[in-house]
């Protein structure tokens, strides 16, 4: 039965997707383009979803979603590779020639488009051809996109303790994989509120050395196992590897008796996979993080394109907002956006909110649908309401310090 499920599934999304693919030929005929973004296919969900099999059938470069924004047209590419055929614990040598043979030809194809800005999506990151493609196009800016979406995880952080009435100083956090660029992120935003921070690493040598260097560092508490945690409060998952995935079992050694268990989910792909949530859907609130929103950001024939990438209206990932800006914005093609760092984040700060040119934090959403303001904390709603507007924490947002 499941067989012939999945043959009808894989039916409607080849049908599906192919005509999408005409409409966006027939709808947005131009070939000229101002940005590119440039991924991979997170996981088999996204194979099938853009019509194909499985990840043998991938074309090299597939031209894919269309956007407009502050009236520039920008596009994404896809490249015939999973996140797996990249990631350090699961590509080979092979894997990853081809993902930099594939992501060359997207370049290029985007460039004869007319792309002056690149980003480099999702896993994409990890391959090893910066350099070497910013020799070959030096008039072009590439980005990787983190520093615009470090300061929407950060914001979304402080708005979850707000929103769902969490009082820092009384609650613990465990941030799975601080050693990254957005755990980094993710550890001293909620360390700068108050809360008890906990940190969960991959038990592999070189990841321990990272988290033990963090613990002296910064006095953070580590561990390597999730039966070592305790209850917690809230969890900011900034890896996606099978070490570490929000399992239902995990949830109960995680969440407090009776409650809730506030999950924020920056990673791609998600830590907590849409499976997984279904099955705890009553114990756990989800929210997707580091995405932002523009009432100017229009997806080429939506609802139905951000719904393939599971996203809605007006929204999209961090990266992407970072990768509008940069190419609207002639003062920022000068800056080097490989580096992630206090600069560049604080640069890109004065494009952060509602307004023309600008992306806010969007509504909270699970997996692109809504989720609804639930007080995970009882009574003490109003006491943390009153901490915020206390601690005034929209102003301490603005002079945070990576």
């Amino acid at each position: 039965m499941k067989k012939i499920f999945d043959i009808l599934e894989f039916l409607f999304y080849f049908l599906f997707a192919r005509s999408i693919r005409l409409l966006l030929r027939e709808v947005d005929c131009s070939e000229q383009i101002k940005a590119a973004a440039i991924s991979v296919y997170r996981d088999q969900p996204d194979v099938r979803r853009f019509g194909f099999w499985s990840e043998k059938n991938l074309p090299d470069v597939l031209s894919w979603v269309r956007y407009i924004w502050g009236g520039e047209r920008f596009r994404l590419f896809m490249i015939g590779s999973l996140t797996k055929d990249i990631d350090r614990n699961t590509a080979t040598k092979e894997s990853l020639e081809r993902a930099c043979m594939q992501f060359r030809e997207a370049v290029r194809i985007a460039v004869g488009m007319g792309a002056d800005t690149i980003l480099y999506a999702a896993a994409t990151k990890r391959l090893p051809i910066w350099e070497e493609l910013k020799k070959l196009y030096p008039g072009v800016t590439f980005t990787l996109g983190d520093n615009f979406t470090g300061l929407l995880l950060w914001e979304r952080i402080r708005d979850a303790f707000k929103r769902f009435g969490l009082i820092p100083e009384f609650s613990k956090v465990l941030v799975i994989a601080p050693y990254g660029f957005l755990g980094n992120i993710s550890f001293r935003s909620a360390a700068r509120l108050g809360a008890k921070v906990i940190g969960i690493g991959n038990p592999i040598s070189s990841r321990k050395e990272a988290l033990e260097r963090l613990k002296r560092e910064f006095d953070l508490d580590i561990c390597t196992s999730f039966e070592s945690v305790g209850k917690v409060d809230m969890v900011i998952a900034c890896n996606s590897a099978p070490w570490c995935l929000l399992t239902p079992k995990r949830i109960e050694l995680l969440r407090k008796p009776g409650r809730q268990l506030l999950i924020i989910d920056p990673s791609e792909p998600t830590c907590m996979t849409p499976e997984m949530f279904r099955r705890v859907s009553d114990k756990v609130v989800r929210i997707d993080a580091g995405i932002g929103f523009s009432r100017e950001l229009k997806h080429v024939l939506q609802p139905i394109t951000p719904w393939l990438l599971r996203l809605t209206n007006f929204v999209t990932w961090g990266c992407f907002c970072e990768t509008f800006l940069i190419s609207t914005n002639p003062k920022l093609r000068k800056i080097d956006w490989f580096q992630i760092n206090e600069a560049n984040m604080e640069v890109l700060r004065e494009f952060l909110g509602n307004g023309k040119g600008k992306f806010a934090l969007p509504e909270p959403t699970c997996f692109g649908k809504p989720v609804a303001s639930l007080n995970l904390s009882g009574d003490k709603w109003e006491e943390s309401k009153k901490y915020f507007e206390m601690q005034e924490i929209l102003e301490s947002s603005r002079t945070f310090m990576l």
